[in-house]
């Protein structure tokens, strides 16, 4: 099975035919994955701040998110894991709106599928899209988020795990797996660093949390296999995000 990664998000537009998993390490795709984990009823994503706030109104929802790294005015919490973790989401409706993360998602909606990853739920991630490829006779894309369409080494690195965590899944099944030149890069990118933590720390976006005074998402977000939450979009307007429910054969 193919494996590609694109490193800029702009690179996701050419694709077809292609199971997607979209990484945006810090912070969206931990975000996400932590107010999934937290047990809302119901999670709306949408880049736009003022369809953010009208969803909020209609379905009594808590609003979530960053533009320049900051929540915006009359947001419950910034676009922060470790906020979310220690807040209560559970049977709260939450709209999530970030400068970022939230925008690419909506380039992928129209995939065979389309997962959120990162380093929290690596595992978990890569073996439900490679279930669902088998499923759709499909390849396996993941698409880093970057920041403002530019390469992110947050997102490359945890590219890395993911193809690692996906070729490991498709070991598991007997099958082979074939790695683009960017998988390949991404996965000597990993491998150029001794932890996880240096490299999202060093990153353009580990560097404005911290200077935000959001250092302690860092370590937070560098934790891997941490959770078997895997988001999975379904599309439709507005678009939702959901914990993939894998039935059992």
């Amino acid at each position: 099975m193919e494996i590609d990664v694109a490193l800029v998000p702009s690179e996701v537009r050419v694709w077809s035919g292609t199971v997607c998993i979209v990484i945006d390490e810090l912070r969206a795709s931990s975000t996400i994955t932590t107010i999934l984990d937290g047990g809302c009823s119901r999670l709306y994503v949408t880049a736009g701040l003022q369809r953010a706030r009208r969803l909020a109104r209609e379905h009594g929802g808590l609003l979530a998110g960053e533009r320049h790294g900051y929540a915006p005015p009359g947001f419950d919490f910034d676009n922060s894991p470790v906020e979310i973790a220690r807040g209560d989401v559970r049977d709260r409706v939450v709209v999530l709106s970030t400068s970022n993360g939230t925008k690419v998602l909506g380039w992928v909606a129209g995939a065979p599928a389309a997962l959120v990853g990162c380093l929290l739920n690596a595992r978990a991630c890569a073996e439900a899209a490679v279930g669902l490829a088998e499923t759709k006779g499909a390849r396996i894309g993941i698409v880093c988020a970057g920041t403002l369409g530019r390469f992110a080494l947050d997102d490359g690195v945890a590219a890395g795990v993911l193809v690692e965590r996906l070729v490991d899944a498709l070991g598991l099944r007997g099958a082979d797996a074939s790695l683009t030149e960017s998988a390949i890069a991404a996965v000597r990118l990993r491998g150029s660093y001794p932890d996880l933590v240096t490299p999202l720390r060093d990153s353009v976006a580990g560097q404005l949390v911290t200077e935000l005074g959001a250092g302690d998402d860092v370590p937070f977000c560098a934790r891997v296999d941490v959770t078997t939450t895997v988001p999975v979009l379904r599309p439709g307007s507005p678009l939702v995000v959901e914990r993939l429910v894998i039935n059992a054969s």
